[in-house]
């Protein structure tokens, strides 16, 4: 075999091992945290949600009759609900994080204090009062009209994923929402 067979033959089996490698990859087997290093369970885990709510908004009502409750006639309160993601553990929803969460990676800034950039983080329990219609929800009174913008983030085999791109509902008056764009 020549010099020149053997380089031919060494390329066309590197192009095979890249092709096959490229199609593992597009697979999902493989990771770019997994290709340094980290468990499976991990790498699962570290994606970013799909994080696509809906709002529903609603008055303060109580009692079996659904009376407005007194001095809570100005105030609604938000459910947000998503699509339950398989193997979850829980969740949190951060509520207007504006500086927080750095919306094209996920990642959490733990430097920011500022209570205007983070306005509230729920930790949601699988299951429970934290259920609307058989999916996860969170119920949340008081609040505020106008934007509010929520970041869904999910615990699988214990390991946070990073936080979800944004979903914004206009809060104005009862009614069903869905994401709007600013």
């Amino acid at each position: 075999m020549s010099t020149s067979d053997s380089i031919q033959n060494r390329n066309t089996l590197n192009n095979l091992l890249l092709l096959a490698i490229m199609c593992v990859m597009a697979a999902g087997w493989i990771t770019f945290s997994f290709l340094h290093g980290a468990d499976a369970a991990s790498t699962i885990s570290q994606e970013r949600p799909n994080f696509i709510g809906t709002a529903r908004i609603k008055q303060h009502r109580a009692g079996a009759n659904g009376d407005l409750v007194e001095g809570e006639e100005h105030l609604l309160k938000a459910i947000i609900k998503w699509d339950a993601i398989p193997n979850a553990e829980r969740y949190e929803i951060c509520h207007n994080c504006k500086d927080y969460i750095d919306e094209e990676t996920g990642v959490a800034d733990d430097t920011v204090t500022d209570e205007d950039s983070i306005n509230d983080i729920y930790d949601i329990e699988i299951g429970g009062k934290n259920t609307c219609g058989g999916q996860p929800c969170l119920v949340m009174p008081g609040v505020p009209r106008g934007n509010n913008q929520y970041h869904l983030r999910v615990k699988i085999d214990g390991e946070w994923s990073l936080w979800s791109k944004h979903q914004n509902f206009f809060v104005s008056e009862p009614g069903t929402f869905e994401h709007v764009e600013l």
